[in-house]
C-alpha cells in the first residue's frame, strides 16, 4: 500500500469515527445549558416537578462540571420546596380502601393507595378519588410549599345518615306551643315544658343581694329612728342640736336609704331572670315602696311592704 493511500485512509477513519463524536460532545454541552436555563425558569415560576426535570438532565455526568454542579444544588433545594400528599380512603364503616386512583386536575398522582407520599407542586389542587363501584369524592385543598406528607383523607361510599330530631319518650306527645299547629312543636322540650328544667343560680344570688340590702335597710332604719326620737326628746326640746349629735343618725337615714335602692334593684333583676325562666308567674314579682317626711324635718322614712 503506498503512503498516499495509507495517510488518506487514515484521514478518513478520522473524520468517520472522530468528528461525530465530537458533534455530539459539542451539542449535549447545548442541552445541559438550556436544561439549567429552563429549570430555573420553572423553578420561579412555582412548577417544582417539571423543574426536577430539568434539573436531572443537566446534573448528569455527561454535562459541564461547572453546569453539573449547579444543577445537582439545585436540585436539592427543588426537592425541599417541593410538598408531598399522602392519600387515605374509608369506607362509612372506617374500613381502609387501597383500590382507588387519584388525581389532581385532571393529570394522575396515584393508581392505588399504599401510603406513600406523592410530590406535588404547591398551590390550588383539585383532586378526585375514584374507585370501581363507588361515587367518586372531589375535594380542592391548597397545598403549602415545602409542606411534607399531609394526609388527605375521604369517606368514599357515602356519608353515616345525619341524626333527626330527637323522638318524645315512648307514651308521651311531644310538648307542643299554644297556637301553633297540630305538627309544629318544639325541638328543645326546655323552652316548651318549663316546669321540667331547673332554675339557674342567677336568680337565686339577685334574691340572696336584695334580702340582704333590705335586712340593712330595715336595721339602719331601726336605729336611725331611735335615735330621731332621743334626739327629739333631747336637744330637739330646746332646739339647740349640733352638727356632732345630727351627724351620725343623718348617715344611718343615708345608708338606709342607699341599702334600699340596691336591694330593691336586686329583687327586680331576680324577679326579671324568674320570667325569663319562666318558672314563677308575672303576679309574683310585686314590690311596693312608699316613703314620708320625719317630724324633725330633713329626715325621710321608709317603708317597703314586699309581695314575694
Amino acid at each position: 500500500m503506498s503512503v498516499r493511500r495509507a495517510i488518506g485512509l487514515g484521514l478518513g477513519v478520522a473524520l468517520g469515527v472522530f468528528l461525530p463524536g465530537g458533534a455530539a460532545r459539542a451539542l449535549d454541552k447545548a442541552q445541559c445549558a438550556a436544561a439549567a436555563e429552563e429549570a430555573q425558569a420553572l423553578r420561579d415560576a412555582g412548577k417544582l416537578g417539571l423543574s426536577r426535570e430539568k434539573l436531572l438532565t443537566c446534573a448528569q455526568q455527561g454535562c459541564p462540571a461547572v453546569v453539573r454542579d449547579d444543577c445537582a444544588r439545585w436540585l436539592g433545594e427543588v426537592d425541599a420546596r417541593r410538598p408531598s400528599l399522602v392519600f387515605g380512603a374509608r369506607d362509612p364503616r372506617g374500613s381502609d380502601l387501597t383500590d382507588v386512583r387519584v388525581s389532581a386536575d385532571g393529570r394522575p398522582l396515584a393508581d392505588r393507595l399504599d401510603g406513600s407520599a406523592v410530590s406535588v407542586d404547591p398551590g390550588q389542587l383539585h383532586l378526585r378519588f375514584e374507585s370501581a363501584g363507588l361515587p367518586p369524592v372531589e375535594r380542592t385543598i391548597v397545598v403549602l410549599e415545602g409542606q411534607k406528607s399531609r394526609l388527605v383523607e375521604v369517606v368514599m361510599g357515602g356519608a353515616p345518615p345525619a341524626s333527626g330530631p330527637v323522638a318524645a319518650p315512648p307514651g308521651r306527645a311531644a310538648p307542643r306551643l299554644p297556637g301553633a299547629a297540630p305538627g309544629e312543636r318544639r325541638a328543645s322540650a326546655a323552652l316548651a315544658a318549663p316546669g321540667e328544667r331547673g332554675v339557674s343560680a342567677a336568680p337565686w344570688i339577685s334574691l340572696g343581694v336584695g334580702a340582704a340590702g333590705i335586712a340593712a335597710f330595715g336595721v339602719l332604719q331601726g336605729l336611725a329612728q331611735a335615735e330621731y326620737a332621743d334626739l327629739e326628746d333631747g336637744c330637739g326640746r330646746t332646739s339647740s342640736c349640733t352638727e356632732a349629735e345630727v351627724s351620725p343618725t343623718r348617715t344611718k337615714f343615708v345608708a338606709s336609704g342607699v341599702m334600699l335602692g340596691v336591694g330593691g334593684a336586686a329583687l327586680a333583676v331576680a324577679a326579671v331572670l324568674w320570667l325569663v325562666d319562666g318558672s314563677v308567674e308575672p303576679a309574683a314579682a310585686g314590690l311596693r315602696v312608699s316613703a314620708g317626711v320625719g317630724p324633725g324635718g330633713g329626715f325621710v322614712r321608709l317603708a317597703v311592704p314586699l309581695g314575694l
